[in-house]
């Protein structure tokens, strides 16, 4: 029976209208026809069949359909090598199905029809007219359209294939609901291996003979650290008064007042106690006090100002997006590089001291926990020997750690996981650059019957992530093993 016969034979159909839910169709590979004949290029070949161009060229049509046209060269190249590796993976697949004996029946492809949006008239019934209609507007033939979906459904049902008999365990089920569900809070100390660095006892001889050995590595370091470490720009030493119009109900009250000031400054009067008598900043509390400044960290306009200004020296006005500004310029720090070869040395002490300084700070870290397991509390005394200290976390959920730095150490979220209660964990777990200690201060569990309400979907969940890493991993191996063979890079 043909697709169209099928169609109306069945589009009444209350079982069929039970079977499928609404489905919005997206051809992702083929796009529909348009201008340009068939070209003879072949662009790749997959077991020998050919990609042609034409090929090619129909799907980036339907990507710029339903995507728009790319807004750059970057873009468009983007696109184009994910277009090519989206018809290299369909017809590896498509090769697959056939291999398999994967195929779709007539009926399966009218069942799909029948059930598009777009093909249904104001009662929610399949319209024939529409169905043509809508076809002609694509510019789709009938034959073609259909053979697009038997493709789709051909390419699902493999995909449904790969993953039959992947399951979940109850044991899966259940860790990823505890992990979701139990609250908890900590009191901890991150030790961090730069605060014990010092501690590491480094020789001159071994030093110098480290340069002579790795001075690759050493300016790697130096080149990496150089715009942090070795490259100054122009700083000054400010105070600074800021005069804003919404506090002087205009705009012009605030600049006769600043212009007032200014007069005052470079007359003589003291600008610390001006600035802490009339400026509408924070600072004013410190004498307009900012500290030293980097040329980069003021604003354009500020900085122009600034630095044509001689230290000892007030500035001229300059506005800003939140008031009129004037500064003193205390001293004037010129820009500075520091070349590798004065601290060259000193990058071979840092380095070869970060190769020792995991055994220090290890043992630091177990006097810490013996420490508070004896007392019930962390040492202020022995935190403050490296400069640490301990902090309480507020509670939250071992599925998503949101306290900085917990979910750096998985070690630390699985011991939580496992803990049968509160009290200090008697394992030091490692994070990037350091350690903490933790003690647990609370811990709420989900009880069993909130489990067994849930169970079902959080298995339906893990069983579909499964699904698509396996899928993922499965169309992966497909292309690897194929004989892939592309000839044109966009």
């Amino acid at each position: 029976m043909a697709v169209m016969e099928n169609i109306r034979s069945t589009a009444s159909n209350p079982w069929m209208k039970a079977v499928f839910a609404a489905i919005v169709l997206v051809f992702v590979f083929w796009g529909v026809g348009g201008a340009g004949g068939p070209t003879n290029q072949v662009i790749a070949e997959v077991n020998g069949k050919r990609i042609t161009d034409t090929d090619f060229q129909r799907l980036m049509r339907n990507v710029s359909r339903s995507q728009g046209e790319a807004k750059s060269d970057e873009e468009q190249q983007r696109l184009a090598q994910q277009a090519v590796a989206q018809l290299i993976e369909m017809e590896v697949l498509t090769q697959t199905a056939e291999t398999n004996g994967v195929e779709v029946s007539s009926d399966e492809i009218a069942r799909y029809v029948l059930q598009i949006d777009g093909f249904k008239d104001s009662d929610g019934k399949f319209s024939d007219t529409l169905y043509r209609k809508n076809l002609k507007r694509m510019g789709m033939t009938q034959g073609r359209f259909e053979e697009q979906i038997r493709t789709q459904l051909t390419l699902e049902k493999l995909s449904d294939l790969s993953w039959q008999g992947i399951q979940v365990s109850d044991g899966q089920v259940r860790r990823q609901y505890n992990q979701a569900e139990t609250k908890v809070s900590l009191r901890l100390v991150r030790i961090p291996d730069s605060n014990l660095i010092g501690d590491v006892q480094v020789d001159d001889a071994s030093i110098d003979a480290f340069v002579v050995s790795n001075e690759g590595d050493i300016r790697a370091r130096y080149e990496a650290d150089f715009k942090r470490l070795y490259k100054k720009s122009r700083r000054a030493k400010l105070r600074q008064i800021i005069i804003k119009p919404d506090v002087e109900d205009s705009e012009q009250g605030a600049r006769v007042k600043i212009e007032s000031l200014l007069t005052q400054a470079r007359n003589g009067a003291d600008f610390a106690e001006l600035a802490r008598t009339h400026s509408h900043d924070l600072s004013a509390a410190n004498g307009g006090d900012i500290g030293v400044m980097a040329e980069e960290q003021l604003s354009p306009s500020i900085a122009a100002a600034v630095f044509d200004t001689a230290a000892g020296d007030v500035t001229e006005v300059v506005t800003q997006n939140d008031g009129l500004f004037i500064a003193k310029v205390e001293e004037i720090m010129p820009a500075e590089t520091t070349d590798f070869d004065s601290v060259k040395a000193d990058i071979a002490r840092t380095i070869t001291a970060e190769k020792g300084v995991g055994e220090i700070a290890s043992a630091y870290a177990e006097k810490v926990l013996a420490d508070w397991t004896a007392n019930g509390e962390p040492s202020a005394e022995l935190l403050a020997e490296q400069a640490v200290f301990s902090m309480d976390t507020p509670a939250f959920p071992l599925g998503a750690p949101n306290f900085p730095g917990l979910s750096d150490s998985p070690a630390l979220i699985k011991a939580l996981l496992d803990a049968e209660g509160t009290g200090i964990l008697s394992t030091i777990f490692p994070v990037p650059g350091g350690r903490i200690v933790a003690e647990i201060v609370q811990l709420d569990r989900p009880t069993d019957a909130d489990f067994e309400r849930d169970k079902d979907s959080i298995r339906r969940r893990l069983e579909a992530m499964a699904r698509n890493e396996w899928v993922a991993a499965w169309k992966d191996d497909l292309i690897a093993r194929a004989d892939v063979r592309q000839h044109w890079q966009p």
